[in-house]
């Protein structure tokens, strides 16, 4: 069994498994270093930044089952992997508050200017409340796009702040939609409403650049942005173009198209956008849930079930 982006001196699933070969790195291998690693291995797991291709399928005779300790699961090639009798099983579920709770951190940060306040002040100027006026939460509408278990703790935290919401998502939650009071819309119309945009959708070939130069062109001037999702869920040149002019009043991003090419991207020059490093699920917390989940798949497949295994449907 090899295990991927690892915590360091993280030892728990050599605890849990003591009768498996089990190895750990604290990195993500490149394919041909991962085939080397995994090249007896019977399970993988894999974090962000392992990919997982068909070309390193191909080369894992012994591989039985991949499990991304994961929500999003675009990095392994799962149809195929499938295909070829791997099974492939990712985590729909370690704690939806935690990223919700990121969605708002990141959005009060946009709206009332948090990080530009605090470079202000500690970069030696006076105390001036002047150049940050900010934009409530309350009374606004919020859209929210894709309402499953995060983005209905968006939906949750949302109108704990008295927020109106909007949402879309192809498969319709009416219950909640009933709990919480809101109205699903076409996408379309949720962009053009919302005063503030937010993305909890995962990347599939349908969903790559959903926000793109032409839904931002029907958003509201002044409206922001938040993707704590997929960064290829946005196309980088449009949202820059949008800040530069103006059209939106600012964005905030977890994540972005080519993470692993920081210094390439464009939207470090653009104004009014705060990102951070994809660490939206990043809490202490999490972390062991998300191992307790993995070890739980492992056990169960040992005895014949596979549990959450990657949907067909988004393929």
């Amino acid at each position: 069994m090899v295990f991927t982006e690892m915590l360091k001196n993280c030892d728990f699933f050599s605890r849990e498994l003591p009768d498996d070969n089990v190895m750990e790195y604290h990195y993500a291998p490149r394919a041909k270093e991962l085939i080397q690693i995994a090249k007896d291995a019977d399970v993988l797991s894999v974090f962000l930044y392992t990919n997982v291709p068909r070309e390193v399928i191909d080369e894992l005779p012994n591989l039985k089952l991949i499990i991304t300790r994961t929500v999003g699961f675009d990095h392994i090639d799962a149809k195929y992997a499938l295909k070829k009798g791997v099974e492939a099983c990712y985590i729909p579920d370690y704690g939806p508050h935690v990223v919700a709770e990121h969605t708002f951190a990141l959005l009060l940060a946009v709206a009332r200017n948090v990080v530009r306040a605090d470079t202000f002040v500690k970069s030696g100027r006076r105390f001036q409340y002047e150049p940050f006026l900010g934009s409530e939460m309350k009374d606004k509408t919020i859209g929210v796009i894709g309402t499953g278990k995060i983005g209905a703790e968006v939906i949750r935290i949302a109108k704990g702040f008295g927020m109106n919401v909007v949402a879309f998502d192809i498969y319709q939650n009416i219950p909640l939609s009933e709990k919480y009071g809101f109205s699903y819309l076409g996408l379309e119309e949720v962009i053009e409403q919302s005063d503030y945009v937010t993305l909890h959708t995962p990347l599939t070939p349908k969903t790559h650049h959903l926000i793109n130069s032409k839904s931002i062109s029907k958003m509201k001037e002044d409206a922001i942005l938040i993707n704590v999702s997929r960064g290829k869920l946005v196309d980088t040149v449009a949202l820059k173009d949008a800040l530069d002019s103006g059209h939106l009043r600012g964005a905030g991003l977890d994540v972005l198209e080519d993470e692993e090419n920081l210094s390439r991207n464009p939207l470090l020059m653009a104004p009014n956008l705060v990102i951070t490093p994809h660490c939206a699920f990043f809490t202490k917390e999490a972390v062991w849930r998300r191992y307790e989940i993995t070890l739980d798949i492992i056990k169960s497949f040992k005895k014949g079930e596979v549990k959450n295994r990657i949907d067909k449907e988004y393929f």
